[in-house]
């Protein structure tokens, strides 16, 4: 009965520490198992973090200032000192010894008596030298006939005649419309009338 006993109890104790092994095993794998999961769970939340910090860090750096455009060079304008501006002079000697018209009537001609008098000048604007004109060295001359009325003013200003045609008209015509005078007094009363004039343009030397 002894030898029989011995194999016996050998493999029920092989058999308990087999069980007891693989339970061992069992109770450790699953551990092990969370514990690397948890690990590897911990290290990716731990990878987004350090790489939401860095996109972060990054958003919060100030953007580099825009470059300023290089200022263009300024140009040079070349002027020559040997250019000679023609200084106007003009002209203007008014001529009221031309024969005057009044209305609609005939010439009445000199004054008779007393009580009459001819057209006086009160002021006579000088007028402008048109540019291009005094840049070009043009000299001419315009023949105007006007309308003076029985205050002196001067209205209805007319170009007769100019050389060279279109170049001074309108600066004569400006300058006559400013024109003043003593009417002329016929027997007692003041009369309006027209007169001619030319009005020269001509350059210093």
């Amino acid at each position: 009965m002894m030898p029989l006993r011995y194999p016996a109890a050998l493999l029920a104790g092989l058999l308990a520490a087999a069980f007891l092994l693989w339970l061992m095993q069992m109770l450790v794998t699953p551990r092990q198992q969370r514990l690397s999961a948890d690990d590897s769970t911990g290290l990716i939340e731990f990878v987004r973090l350090r790489r939401e910090e860095q996109l972060q860090l990054k958003d919060r750096r100030p953007p580099p200032p825009p470059r300023q455009a290089k200022p263009l060079p300024r140009p040079r304008m070349a002027f020559s000192n040997d250019i000679r501006q023609p200084v106007p002079q003009l002209d203007m000697q008014v001529d009221l010894n031309l024969p005057l018209e009044f209305g609609d009537g005939p010439f009445l001609g000199a004054p008779s008596t007393q009580l009459d008098r001819d057209f006086m000048p009160l002021s006579r604007q000088p007028p402008r030298y048109p540019y291009q004109a005094e840049r070009r060295g043009i000299e001419g001359w315009v023949r105007v006939t006007f309308r003076i009325t029985e205050t002196g003013t001067v209205e209805d200003v007319k170009v007769l005649e100019s050389d060279p045609p279109g170049i001074f008209d309108q600066a004569a015509v400006n300058a006559v419309y400013r024109w003043r005078f003593k009417p002329r007094i016929s027997n007692g009363q003041a009369v309006a009338g027209r007169a001619e004039q030319v009005v020269d343009f001509k350059l210093r030397d």
